[in-house]
């Protein structure tokens, strides 16, 4: 398990919702509403300020929560009804609008553990009296770990991956001496 806060970007399309809450090739289009009321300085700085802070959220039915020792995706494809999905506490620190062509919209966002980035997409357009599905998601984030520190897969090999190692144990340690 990964402790610390997570960050990621995703884009989100209004006017649609899906049964997975992404575009996932079996997800099934289960709802479709107007968006052109929606502007976006509406998004900015009336729905999105409202999901900063410690909120509650309804985790999609297609996750990796566990109801009944069973996680929730596999129920749902096995055609299992879970009942009424209770939301949790989670805490959102920081949520930007980083573009906005609409009917898709780009945000910026760091949470803590748990957070649905998928339920939050959702969530906006329902603020918004419409729907909305994520297009894409990209976790930019993992605790001290920056999506920009990866090593690139086209420089995986045995010596770099070792040197990469090497290079953030020396990090660390240099930040505990401090």
């Amino acid at each position: 398990y990964l402790s610390g806060s997570k960050a990621y970007r995703a884009t989100g399309i209004l006017g649609m919702e899906t049964s997975t809450l992404d575009m996932d090739p079996t997800a099934n289009v289960t709802k479709e509403a107007p968006w052109d009321h929606v502007s976006v300085e509406r998004l900015e700085k009336e729905a999105l300020p409202k999901f900063k802070g410690k909120i509650q959220q309804v985790p999609p039915i297609f996750s990796a929560k566990r109801v009944g020792g069973k996680k929730m995706y596999e129920a749902a494809r096995e055609g299992i009804d879970i009942g009424k999905i209770e939301p949790k506490e989670v805490e959102i620190y920081q949520l930007e609008l980083v573009s906005a062509d609409l009917p898709y919209f780009t945000i910026d966002m760091e949470c803590g553990g748990g957070t649905f980035v998928r339920s939050l997409i959702r969530d906006v357009a329902y603020d918004l009296d419409t729907v909305a599905t994520t297009t894409t998601l990209q976790r930019t984030k993992q605790g001290p770990f920056l999506l920009d520190d990866c090593l690139p897969k086209d420089d995986w090999s045995a010596d770099n991956i070792y040197a990469s190692i090497d290079e953030w144990n020396a990090k660390f340690s240099e930040e505990e001496t401090l």
